[in-house]
């Protein structure tokens, strides 16, 4: 399995649109479904969508359990992660089908280093969704799980959960990123001179 590179914000490829995939083509991506869950494991998220990787399909993984011993994970050859762990939940073509109430979370991302926030997101959701066979399910999604669905399937549209925020919760961490690549720069001149 392949650790894939994760986007970081503001790559203007997190911001592109994800394309469905068809039926057929599902197998063909099996390969890149096990490095999502592997990627998504290794870095310790809760979710993963193939966005945030570059790859402009709509795909994600989630595992919202925090039970799941990784190291036995990373140990496990190829062809078993997708089945090892059941809490593991991917969802080709997501779509959100019923929302309802309302929840408030502190979220996190993958592709946001160093960034929390509370955000408001709907506290339950139906999720449509193809499994790795192709079979439609639904699945009734509450609380975390709820919060972790909206967050990816954001992803799939190029909607980051930094656009929820104040603009000037924003402008700070932009301009903390700004100061960092300054500081990187400066390092790597003195490095080079």
């Amino acid at each position: 399995m392949e650790f894939l590179k994760i986007l970081e914000y503001p790559d203007p490829k997190l911001r592109i649109k994800a394309t469905p995939l068809k039926m057929e083509e599902i197998a063909d991506n099996i390969g890149l479904i096990k490095n999502l869950a592997y990627t998504m494991y290794k870095a310790d998220g809760i979710g993963l969508a193939a966005a945030q990787t570059g790859i402009n399909k709509r795909i994600i993984v989630l595992d919202v359990s925090r039970k799941s011993n990784k190291d036995k994970l990373f140990s496990l050859n190829e062809s078993d992660i997708l089945t090892a762990n059941k809490d593991l939940i991917i969802a080709v073509n997501p779509e959100i089908i019923f929302k309802e109430g309302k929840t408030s979370y502190e979220e996190g991302c993958l592709s946001i280093p160093e960034f929390n926030a509370e955000i408001e997101r709907f506290w339950e959701i139906k999720v449509k969704a193809l499994d790795i066979l192709g079979n439609e399910f639904i699945v009734e999604a509450k609380d975390l799980l709820s919060v972790a669905f909206q967050h990816e399937i954001d992803h799939l549209d190029g909607i980051l959960f930094i656009d929820k925020v104040s603009q000037l919760k924003r402008s700070l961490y932009n301009a903390s990123l700004k100061k960092k690549k300054s500081a990187s720069r400066e390092k790597e001149k003195s490095y080079t001179s």
